[in-house]
């Protein structure tokens, strides 16, 4: 009787004792927040919403959203992160950042660690640009915002909202502008060479190309390989379908993103 007792309390305290794993997301925080780094959508929405002003809780999301089919919101994610890496209380962030993510980028050990490092250095870089853009604007007057014509409407109402942002102020006259995007096409560039097949990195590289760079053509080529390489993911179909709108093809565009839909809703 005294051994099942004993044995009982040991499968009790097994049962409910959940050890650390190695594996678990690094756990990198502030004085009063831990965000992990982590690519995991169900955790990254959990900090996100715990911590709804922490700019590098909504880049983890916007990194996570980016490798799904949910593309809308990767975009709308990454939207929220510049607006919030401008307020006064996040000075430095992005920063930091990159020197920690270069940091990590030293470990040689495990190729998957080093992509996911690349990635979120490449969209850190583009975010630093940006940031520079702002800063910049905020010492130019303001001129007036023209209006949009009724076509632009229009086009704008068809679409998902995907390629409307305007490339970052000066990113051809200012040093630091043109750097820092460099660095994003650069880190980019690393992945497709160690993963040339990685569709994720094609999908958001062909945003910034097409964002920054206007390069259209480069950018449909990388839409165009990611939708060949995997026909059931509707990333690809989704920005192909909004490129084609942005060229004018409204009918084309309309069934890239009709198309891009129907394969979300079976689940891709």
């Amino acid at each position: 009787m005294k051994f099942l007792i004993i044995l009982y309390f040991i499968l009790f305290t097994v049962a409910n004792f959940t050890p650390i794993k190695a594996e678990e997301p690094l756990q990198i925080g502030t004085e009063t927040e831990d965000i992990s780094l982590t690519d995991d959508l169900n955790i990254a929405k959990a900090q996100a919403l715990k911590y709804p002003d922490n700019p590098e809780a909504h880049f983890n999301l916007a990194i996570a959203l980016s490798r799904t089919s949910l593309v809308e919101e990767a975009i709308k994610e990454l939207r929220k992160t510049k607006l919030l890496i401008r307020k006064p209380e996040n000075i430095g962030i992005i920063d930091k950042k990159i020197i920690e993510y270069r940091e990590m980028l030293k470990d040689k050990t495990n190729e998957a660690y080093a992509n996911n490092i690349r990635y979120r250095l490449a969209f850190s870089h583009y975010l630093k640009a940006y940031l520079i853009s702002k800063d910049i604007q905020k010492s130019v007057k303001a001129g007036l915002k023209p209006a949009s014509t009724n076509k632009e409407q229009k086009t704008k109402s068809k679409s998902l909202n995907l390629l409307t942002s305007k490339s970052f102020a000066l990113n051809d006259s200012n040093p630091e502008i043109k750097k820092n995007l460099e660095e994003s096409i650069y880190y980019f560039d690393e992945q497709l060479k160690v993963n040339p097949n990685d569709i994720w990195t094609k999908v958001y590289y062909g945003f910034i190309l097409t964002e920054q760079y206007n390069d259209l053509h480069k950018a449909k080529r990388l839409w165009t390989e990611a939708a060949r390489q995997d026909p059931n993911n509707p990333a690809p179909h989704f920005f192909l379908g909004e490129l084609k709108i942005k060229e004018g093809n409204l009918k084309e565009g309309i069934l890239e993103i009709s198309q891009a839909l129907l394969l979300r809703s079976l689940g891709n």
